[in-house]
């Protein structure tokens, strides 16, 4: 549930605003509704990581990979996918750092 919330609200948040708003939403979600530290870690990297994999690829298909290319021409990277993935990662791992920040501030608040 957790899982789902994220991804649709980080999703809603991303598109009316900045591509930071996805730590906000994990950071409250994460507060509200995690059990455990890894599953706060866990449950939002894998969210963010869904979510920023399954837009850019997206985009990736829209464009006919032709910016993701040139992206990653100009990284040195073999080929799009990798950018693509490395991307999911970077937004995962913020996205993760977050909701356990949101899982510590509950416990250090209660």
């Amino acid at each position: 549930m957790l899982y789902i919330l994220i991804i649709v609200l980080s999703a809603i948040a991303q598109f009316f605003g900045p591509w930071w708003l996805m730590a906000i939403v994990c950071f409250a979600l994460c507060f509200w509704k995690s059990s455990k530290p890894v599953s706060a870690f866990g449950v939002a990297f894998l969210a963010i990581t869904t979510l920023w994999i399954g837009f850019a690829t997206f985009q990736n298909i829209s464009n006919e990979g032709i910016i993701s290319q040139k992206i990653a021409d100009i990284f040195k990277l073999p080929n799009a996918f990798l950018l693509i993935t490395v991307t999911g990662l970077i937004g995962g791992i913020v996205g993760g750092f977050s909701g356990l920040a949101g899982y510590y501030c509950r416990k250090a608040l209660a």
